[in-house]
């Protein structure tokens, strides 16, 4: 079991405990109270979990090498920018619950890039978002809803059944359905494809390389350092000619964010001897993209794990 398997499970322990006592805290004394108790369970993470401490510093450490970084930062990253970074994740899964719980009109977000989402639902063709775990890719729910778009969003589920069935259940609008991720499965291959062909578009995060999936680590530059992200995602999008976008959606202020889609490759016919250079080219392209917005938000990239160490584990057992 990889780092990042065991971090999503201890983190579902704590977090579906701690998000049932959170929505009865929210609907009894409001957000500015709920936002305070958060820095308490941020605290908390940050004395119980030396492995997250660890790879916190480790990030911010990484990103405060980069120039942007610096100047994003400000000062060498210390004890009070871990902790902060936990709290930023607290608070990321706290909007989830609020969004999750039908309550919309509590958040602003911002957005740059959703005109080519709305030319092509005109067209009635559909594409695939690829995010990553920087900000809240959940905030999905809500463009969708301005929008009117209907997205799909695949989810590796294996360490987060409870907390994903918590939110669930909390029911609320909803223009966003979630499919299932099987590791050993091309199941959700054909629901991508049955997706896109209705008109409907796909998200999907691609900065964790899964154990026991069929993934197929790439090796690239990442803030400096050399880092391993899922072709799979790409070349899926490749084969099936669908137009490809970078999609995150990172918090501005409190229950403010900003959403960016930037093209990626822009779909077609591609021959099959040209098919895995095209999905690589565009990787490369999505991971740049994606150090951009990380080292102006770092504090929102919430993979509390050894990312560097397991992506570079995974590619000394699979294919450069």
């Amino acid at each position: 079991m990889t780092e990042a398997s065991v971090w999503a499970r201890r983190l579902e322990r704590g977090t579906l405990h701690g998000m049932r006592f959170g929505r009865f805290l929210y609907r009894t004394a409001g957000r500015r109270t709920m936002s305070w108790v958060l820095w308490l369970i941020a605290a908390y993470f940050y004395a119980s979990d030396g492995d997250a401490r660890r790879a916190s510093r480790d990030w911010l450490a990484s990103v405060w090498k980069t120039p942007v970084g610096r100047t994003t930062l400000r000062q060498p990253p210390g004890r009070l920018a871990t902790l902060r970074h936990m709290h930023n994740l607290s608070m990321s899964v706290f909007d989830r619950m609020v969004m999750w719980m039908g309550e919309a009109d509590a958040f602003a977000i911002d957005h740059r890039g959703g005109e080519a989402l709305l030319a092509l639902a005109r067209e009635g063709r559909g594409a695939i978002l690829i995010g990553a775990h920087l900000g809240s890719f959940d905030m999905l729910r809500l463009i969708s809803r301005q929008y009117g778009l209907r997205v799909n969003v695949l989810m590796f589920t294996e360490h987060s059944e409870r907390l994903n069935t918590f939110f669930e259940s909390l029911g609320g609008e909803n223009n966003v359905r979630v499919i299932r991720i099987d590791p050993g499965s091309v199941r959700s291959a054909f629901e991508i494809k049955a997706c896109l062909d209705r008109g409907e578009f796909v998200g999907i995060l691609a900065d964790r390389v899964h154990p026991g999936g069929r993934e197929r680590p790439v090796e690239t530059l990442f803030v400096g350092r050399r880092a391993a992200f899922p072709l799979s995602p790409f070349l899926l999008g490749v084969v099936l000619g669908a137009p490809m976008f970078l999609s995150l959606c990172t918090t501005t202020s409190d229950a403010r964010y900003f959403a960016v889609t930037e093209p990626i490759f822009a779909g077609g016919s591609v021959p099959r001897a040209e098919r895995e250079k095209v999905a690589r080219e565009a990787l490369v392209d999505w991971a740049r993209r994606l150090e951009s917005h990380c080292v102006t938000a770092p504090d929102q990239w919430f993979n509390f794990y050894d990312f560097f160490g397991d992506g570079l584990a995974a590619l000394e057992g699979g294919q450069r």
